[in-house]
């Protein structure tokens, strides 16, 4: 009786922090406005998402507004999770870690450094097949967003005011 009381109360216990773990909200677009740049959120296949520890989502009109905004962030700041679409269907959030990212120019994003997200390295392939490009890691993503933005070359994006 003892241990069934226990299990019952562990498995009451396992479905409430599951309900409570944060998940990527739906974003607006032509109303949410990207956390990082503030430009409005239009184009579902590019934006992004950071939830932090107490479920709150800073959204974002592209992977590399999120990667910098990541970048950014000072060492006690924790975020929860962080979400990409997948380009081929942009209704299904990725974790931005395990998500294949396909650079290519003819893919245009948002804010220009023309980063697309995919749930799997086939899919990824198939799009470099068809529009060119380079296949990178999130770390990648966020070693390009540092070199091509927030290390001041040419692009301004790295002195947006983002907090």
């Amino acid at each position: 009786m003892w241990v069934r009381r226990h299990k019952v109360i562990l498995i009451v216990i396992a479905v409430i922090m599951t309900a409570c773990e944060p998940k990527p909200q739906p974003v607006e677009l032509g109303s949410d406005q990207c956390s990082y740049c503030r430009m409005m959120i239009t184009d579902r296949e590019f934006a992004s998402q950071v939830l932090n520890n107490q479920g709150r989502s800073f959204k974002f009109d592209s992977v590399e507004c999120m990667a910098a905004y990541d970048l950014s962030a000072d060492e006690t700041t924790e975020f929860h999770s962080l979400w990409v679409p997948d380009f081929k269907d942009p209704e299904t959030w990725l974790p931005s870690e395990e998500a294949i990212y396909l650079k290519s120019k003819t893919l245009r994003s948002p804010m220009g450094l023309n980063l697309t997200a995919y749930s799997t390295r086939e899919s990824a392939e198939e799009m470099k097949q068809e529009y060119g490009g380079e296949i990178v890691s999130y770390a990648e993503v966020k070693e390009l967003v540092k070199r091509e933005w927030l290390n001041g070359s040419g692009n301004n994006h790295g002195s947006h005011n983002h907090h």
